[in-house]
């Protein structure tokens, strides 16, 4: 697997921010796109600019995805909800890790979550975890790719070159699973996500086009753009 290079882990801080500004307790390709354009230094950006996807038009466009129900609405954090009932989520974290040593928490978070034999798991996710990265599927395409054009790092260029593969592919029937499904509903996403997002990416009734449309169609028609572009060693 290729490995990620500073920039693309700057534009993964970028996009986790986006996730947090759009009060989304999760991270998904909607966000990586985002955080490439707010990042501004890659080719990737200059190519999206280029075909009228700019951060502020981005960010209206992942609006009118949450008018659409396609992704969610903003939520208010684990720690926002347990401070409602007087709980306060970093001193709990902070006293048992003090406690019992952050390795020790770390894993018994990932035993409490950790999906079993036929999608089932525990609990889809804890407060103490952090918010659920949905990005594994563009992540994957974004490596496919590197190997593709013989390159050792995946930056900007190819995790969009990954986000465009993943909402043009449709999931692989083991995502569509009890604990996916519960781990999805955790954080507010609508039944469905991921294949519902793909769907409007490939279908062109006029309801999408009037909407987020030119978004997605951009990232599309950039595609070429960038792969000519790796392979001139841009």
């Amino acid at each position: 697997m290729a490995q990620r290079d500073d920039q693309a882990r700057r534009v993964l801080d970028l996009s986790r921010e986006e996730a947090e500004r759009s009060g989304h307790r999760y991270l998904g390709p909607e966000h990586l796109v985002l955080g490439i354009l707010r990042d501004g230094a890659s080719g990737a950006s200059r190519v999206l600019e280029a075909h009228g996807v700019d951060l502020p038009g981005a960010r209206a466009q992942l609006r009118r995805l949450v008018d659409r129900g396609l992704v969610p609405g903003p939520r208010p954090s684990d720690a926002e909800l347990l401070g409602s009932l007087g709980i306060d989520l970093a001193a709990i974290r902070r006293n048992t890790e003090q406690s019992f040593g952050r390795t020790a928490v770390g894993w018994a978070d990932r035993e409490a979550t950790r999906a079993r034999r036929g999608g089932l798991g525990r609990v889809p996710r804890t407060p103490l975890h952090d918010p659920p990265m949905l990005i594994s599927q563009a992540v994957y395409h974004a490596g496919e790719q590197a190997r593709a054009l013989h390159i050792e790092g995946i930056g900007p260029e190819l995790l969009v070159l990954g986000v465009v593969k993943d909402i043009r592919t449709p999931w692989p029937r083991c995502m569509n699973n009890r604990w996916t499904r519960q781990l999805h509903a955790s954080v507010g996403l609508p039944e469905g996500y991921g294949v519902r997002l793909g769907r409007c990416f490939r279908r062109s009734a006029p309801t999408w086009t009037s909407s987020s449309g030119p978004y997605w169609r951009s990232l599309g028609r950039a595609c070429p753009r960038w792969a000519r572009w790796r392979r001139a060693g841009g």
